[in-house]
């Protein structure tokens, strides 16, 4: 009798390629959140606002991305991550491309708080990057994925800042929307087929981030005598 084909073994591992990609998903979710921060006074003249209004995207954005890491990333734990991770993408791409024709500052500031929301995909890529490696390789997979995230933080003020300056503000919303689209097509081809996972009810879902805060909460130190 034949043993388990190998190719089915091997198609779930973190291969060098699988890594790069997850790594520049990552970054490029990540670098979302960042394309208004210097783009403040610019956003405020075309739309019509003052600044301290326009300042409050970034403010949304970083709120909406809290709600998406409480909302979104724990259906990571119940639902087939090779249909979600993508599925994120291609909603990040259509807040992106609503971001990008938002004709007034109110619809603008709605749809980065739809941005923010779906740009979890670093989250949900970092757990699923340390599944599928290899215990001696883990570590090393899941920094690189990580550096991706780190270095899309970096990278997106000085890329929008430059497209701007080339192209208006409104164009790096429509290029980050189609490589974010684009991303998400790959992710579903580069992610293996997964393992089905016991279903969950949402709100018990939603309950076990604080049962497990609660749980490993960083002790408080010992006053000195």
């Amino acid at each position: 009798m034949k043993g388990p084909s190998m190719p089915a073994v091997s198609g779930r591992r973190m291969t060098p390629a699988r890594t790069l990609v997850f790594a520049i998903a990552a970054g490029m979710a990540v670098g979302n959140l960042y394309w208004a921060q210097p783009l403040i006074e610019v956003i405020a003249a075309s739309l019509g606002v003052s600044s301290a209004s326009a300042a409050t995207l970034v403010t949304v954005t970083q709120v909406g991305y809290a709600l998406g890491i409480f909302l979104i990333v724990p259906l990571g734990d119940v639902l087939d991550r090779r249909r979600l991770i993508p599925l994120i993408g291609v909603l990040s791409a259509a807040m992106l491309l609503g971001a990008a024709s938002a004709p007034r500052f109110p619809v603008l500031l709605a749809a980065l708080g739809g941005v923010g929301l779906t740009t979890v995909g670093a989250q949900l890529l970092t757990p699923l990057a340390s599944e599928l490696a290899e215990p001696e390789r883990r570590g090393r997979v899941v920094g690189a994925v990580a550096s991706g995230s780190l270095i899309g933080i970096l990278l997106s003020r000085t890329i929008s800042g430059v497209v701007a300056d080339l192209l208006g503000w409104r164009a790096i919303y429509v290029i980050a929307a189609a490589v974010t689209l684009l991303l998400a097509a790959v992710l579903r081809a580069v992610i293996p087929p997964l393992e089905p996972r016991e279903p969950v009810p949402y709100p018990r879902l939603l309950s076990s981030v604080f049962t497990t805060v609660a749980r490993h909460r960083a002790a408080l130190p010992t006053p000195p005598h």
